[in-house]
């Protein structure tokens, strides 16, 4: 319940760090929306940390980690760090819906995305034990639950977003 209460202002403060990519991807000099965004993400990861949902939170510290990242300019391959960075922010709502619907925390459906924002910037993966462990452990058909979560309704969003980044990086990389 606890959750049902603070995903509205987590989905808006997710929305404005979206936003703050696609200004960087316009705009790659523009280190201030990088960092805005990571600032919003760091807003989110404390409310995640507050509500005690470990496994999201490691989500979102890994989004902030990698746009400080992003705006410092401490990332080689930026386009694909900046596409990993818009999945993460598409994903994460998806996967607190879930949660918010009733469904149990499946932190393993988290690790390809966590590996993910990690290898973009230059971070060892995480093996499943870093993750915070279940008491009980999810059948496999919540597993494929958990795992549809992340490509739900905001995947058209997100392949959407991620040609818009891509033309605008191609645009300034021109």
């Amino acid at each position: 319940t606890a959750l049902g209460w603070v995903k509205p202002e987590i989905d808006e403060t997710l929305r404005q760090a979206r936003l703050g990519i696609e200004a960087w991807a316009e705009d790659p000099a523009d280190d201030a929306a990088m960092r805005g965004c990571a600032d919003h993400l760091h807003q989110v990861v404390g409310t995640l940390r507050t509500l005690e949902l470990q496994a999201p939170a490691m989500v979102a510290d890994e989004m902030e980690r990698l746009a400080l990242a992003l705006a410092g300019g401490g990332v080689a391959q930026r386009e694909d760090a900046c596409a990993t960075l818009m999945r993460g922010v598409v994903q994460l709502p998806d996967y607190l819906e879930r949660l918010q619907g009733g469904h149990r925390d499946i932190p393993i459906v988290l690790l390809p995305l966590l590996n993910e924002l990690r290898a973009a910037r230059g971070a060892d993966a995480l093996q499943q034990d870093a993750l915070p462990s279940l008491l009980v452990e999810p059948t496999e058909a919540e597993l494929e639950h958990a795992r549809g979560s992340l490509a739900g309704r905001n995947r058209a969003l997100l392949d959407t977003v991620s040609a818009a980044l891509k033309e605008d990086l191609l645009r300034v990389k021109d």
